[in-house]
Formats: C-alpha cells, sequence, structure tokens
C-alpha cells in the first residue's frame, strides 16, 4: 500500500512537471443536470424512432390504466480540450452519461440500486489542426466530431473528416468547411455496401461591412450515399440570420430535398423545408418574436413520388409537449423526422416573450398553433389539426454557473389527435386528453 502510494505520489509530481515544462494547455469543462417530470399523458412522451410513430397515445387512461406519472432523469457531459500553446493543434475527448430514468426499467435499463451499467457514451474524440503553409486559418478535423451544417437539418456528431476555415474579402468574412462522415460500415463478405455523407457549406459574415450586431448568410449541400438502403438523398438550402438594426432581429432556413429514395421502386424525394423567425429587441430586458415553419408531408406514398421532408440528425424544439422543449439537455432527439409522423410533415406557429426579469433570473412564456401538412387518417376518419400549446420557461442563477430550471406546457388537443388516440389503441380511445408536462431541474456548468 506504501510503495503504491509513493509510486502514485511520484507520478503525479513527474506529471505536474511535465504540464509546466510542456508548450500546451489542458482545459476541463463540464455540463450537470437533473430533473424530475410529470404529465399526464405518458403514451406520448416514451417514443423512440420510426417504429413508434404509430403508437402516440394521447389519452390519460387507456382501459383501467392511469398514463400519469412522475419521473427523474440526469444527463452528465464532461469533456477536455488538450492544445498546443501557438493553436495549431488539438485534441477533444467528451463523454456523457444520460439522459437515464432515476430506477431500472424495461431490459434494466435506467438507475437501478447499485447501479454497474456501463452506459458511459463518447460524444466527441477528434484531432483537430492548422495545415501548414497556410497564412489563414485552414484546418482539418479527424474523428468523432460535430457536424454543424443547419440546425433543422444536420446538427449532431458524426465520424468523419472535415476541413474547414476562413479568410477575408474586404470587410467580409468567409467561412468554409467541406467533409465526409460515414453512418454505416458494412464489413460483410457478402454486402460491403457502407452509408456516406459528403458535405459543403460556405458563410459570409457581413456584420462589419454593414455595422450591425450580426448578419450572416449561408449556403449549403449534403449528398448522401446510403448503399445499405438503396437510398441516395441529397438536400440544398440557404440560411440567413440578422440582429442588430433598431432592435429587428430575423432567421430564416430554407431546404430542399431531392435525390432517389428506392431504386427498385423509381420513388423520387421531393420534399421541402422552410422556418422563418422575426424578432424584435424592445429593451434590454424584453424580446418578443413569431416563428413559423413548415415541414412537407406525403399525401400519397404509391404516387412515385415520396414529398416528405427528412432531416438527417438533429434536435427540435418549441413544443414542451410534444418535442420535449424543456430545460438543460438537447431537446427531443429526432433522427429522420423533425415532427410527429415521418410522412405527414407539419407546421409550426408560435409567438414567444423573452424577458430577463433580474440579473439572475430570465423567465419567457410562447403560444403555438400546430397542425399536420397531410392528414393523418384511421378508420375513416382524417384530420391535420393539432391544437393550440401554452409554454412557460424560467431559470434563475442560485450561485455562479448553478441554475434551477422550469419548464411547463399545455396542449389544447384538436381533430388530428383524437385520430391518433383511436389509432394507437385501436378505437377503444377516440377522444384525445388534453396534455400537461412540468420539468423542474438543477444544472451546473463550468
Amino acid at each position: 500500500m506504501k510503495k503504491g502510494f509513493l509510486l502514485a505520489l511520484v507520478m503525479a509530481v513527474v506529471f505536474a512537471w511535465a504540464m509546466a515544462a510542456s508548450a500546451f494547455q489542458l482545459e476541463f469543462h463540464g455540463d450537470y443536470g437533473t430533473k424530475i417530470q410529470t404529465t399526464n399523458t405518458l403514451g406520448m412522451v416514451g417514443k423512440e424512432g420510426d417504429v413508434d410513430y404509430n403508437r402516440f397515445a394521447p389519452v390519460d387512461e387507456i382501459g383501467n390504466q392511469d398514463l400519469d406519472d412522475t419521473w427523474a432523469e440526469l444527463q452528465f457531459r464532461l469533456w477536455t480540450v488538450a492544445a498546443s500553446d501557438d493553436g495549431n493543434v488539438k485534441g477533444v475527448w467528451a463523454m456523457e452519461y444520460g439522459t437515464k430514468r432515476f430506477g431500472a426499467y424495461d431490459d434494466e435499463d435506467g438507475i437501478g440500486f447499485a447501479n454497474d451499467e456501463d452506459d458511459i457514451e463518447v460524444r466527441l474524440m477528434y484531432l483537430d489542426f492548422q495545415l501548414p503553409y497556410f497564412c489563414t486559418e485552414n484546418r482539418l478535423t479527424v474523428g468523432l466530431q460535430q457536424i454543424d451544417i443547419n440546425e433543422w437539418l444536420w446538427h449532431e456528431t458524426a465520424a468523419g473528416i472535415k476541413n474547414y476555415g476562413s479568410f477575408m474579402v474586404g470587410q467580409t468574412k468567409v467561412a468554409y468547411q467541406i467533409g465526409w462522415a460515414r453512418e454505416d460500415d458494412s464489413i460483410s463478405r457478402d454486402n460491403t455496401n457502407d452509408n456516406d455523407y459528403w458535405f459543403a457549406k460556405i458563410d459570409f459574415e457581413l456584420k462589419e461591412l454593414l455595422k450591425v450586431d450580426s448578419f450572416d448568410i449561408g449556403a449549403f449541400f449534403v449528398y448522401a450515399n446510403k448503399a445499405q438502403d438503396n437510398i441516395q438523398p441529397w438536400w440544398v438550402g440557404a440560411e440567413v440570420d440578422f440582429v442588430g438594426y433598431k432592435g429587428i432581429l430575423f432567421d430564416l432556413d430554407f431546404i430542399y430535398m431531392g435525390g432517389d429514395n428506392d431504386a427498385s421502386r423509381e420513388d423520387d424525394l421531393d420534399a421541402w423545408f422552410v422556418h422563418a423567425t422575426a424578432g424584435y429587441q424592445w429593451t434590454d430586458q424584453l424580446k418578443t418574436a413569431f416563428t413559423f415553419w413548415y415541414a412537407s408531408g406525403d399525401d400519397d406514398m404509391d404516387d412515385g413520388d415520396y414529398e416528405a421532408y427528412n432531416t438527417i440528425v438533429t434536435h427540435t424544439y418549441g413544443s414542451i409537449i410534444l418535442f420535449e422543449d424543456a430545460t438543460f439537455d438537447d431537446g427531443w432527439y429526432a433522427s429522420g423526422n423533425p415532427y410527429l409522423d415521418p410522412r405527414l410533415g407539419f407546421y409550426m406557429y408560435r409567438f414567444k416573450v423573452d424577458y430577463q426579469a433580474t440579473p439572475k433570473l430570465n423567465v419567457a412564456a410562447a403560444v403555438n398553433y400546430m397542425q399536420l401538412d397531410e392528414d393523418v387518417e384511421w378508420g375513416g376518419d382524417s384530420d391535420d389539426s393539432i391544437g393550440w400549446e401554452v409554454d412557460f420557461y424560467a431559470d434563475y442563477e442560485l450561485y455562479k454557473n448553478f441554475k434551477i430550471n422550469f419548464a411547463a406546457g399545455y396542449l389544447f388537443t384538436d381533430d388530428a389527435m383524437d385520430i391518433f388516440a383511436a389509432r394507437a389503441t385501436d378505437g377503444a380511445e377516440d377522444d384525445a386528453d388534453d396534455m400537461y408536462r412540468v420539468t423542474v431541474g438543477v444544472s451546473y456548468s463550468f
């Protein structure tokens, strides 16, 4: 024991000396949070992936089973950045535990007593370095990294290679990125097809030219060869972000999806996505904004064209009830579709007010109207209206970087939710209940 202690002490001293003598920097960062949630419609919460889209149960009971529930969960992220003093090289390693519920459930998932599961997830693991012989920023990132093409298309981590950088043209900063990422890799002797993505994006920062707080214009293109699924989609889009002219702010996104859905059926992809937010900063404390977004749906699966907009990997915000837009975490992970049904599309109309009541207290309130682009159908009934939702948010910084978070939403369900209820229960329940969801949490960042 004594020898082990002395060895550890010597190693610590040597490591500390090496850090002091070496030309590199080491940083640690964390984002820790835990929360408690309650809802009257648990059937709308436990959805993961396409297999669950037909099982939405927007009711507060099925038969004699009450769907009220209260649960707790946590999400802890920790990452380290090692970089050279001159900034030419850095390595990043990030890990995450969560989101995990208190208590084991289903196939022993969750956090049970004496929990010993190996559930730590690697979120980031990459090297990033400046390419030699360039006088401007021109870097290469290799490994599991953050891919940020557009928040409504691809905003998540992926393993790949990316070249990015920036340069000045007069008073305009031009930033670019181009790269490749692999979603699936097949090592079978009978099938060596892989799923690969190639992407490119260019951004123009015009704030210095126009003397405003922020004005960015961007364009991007993504091509996917999903050889394992015999699908070759592509996306092209543009985005505008403006802040600073007499309190006016706006954010625009336009995306078109094309390509081939399935060569055996000769289905063409033909889908659209549009997002617009317009706001006004009345004072340093008060801001209002109206948001509209539209994802196209498909009205006929057998007409030769697939018209439902699909994302790559992203998160969806704007509804506490439907998309888990709550406290401190990422919102609803929506790989493939940022809405309720992968075929029917979505409309969102949202008005939000943000107010900084004190230097430590921020509050917000929002009103949404939501509907599908195409009718949901079941048993001869069809409709597209989801309903109205009201949301409330608050966060208070109790200590430095330590916050208490609150979010609550209430959805007044409309006829489309009645049909979702009937479809999920085989007609046993055909009247959707109004739904609420309340979240209270604490978070610490460093």
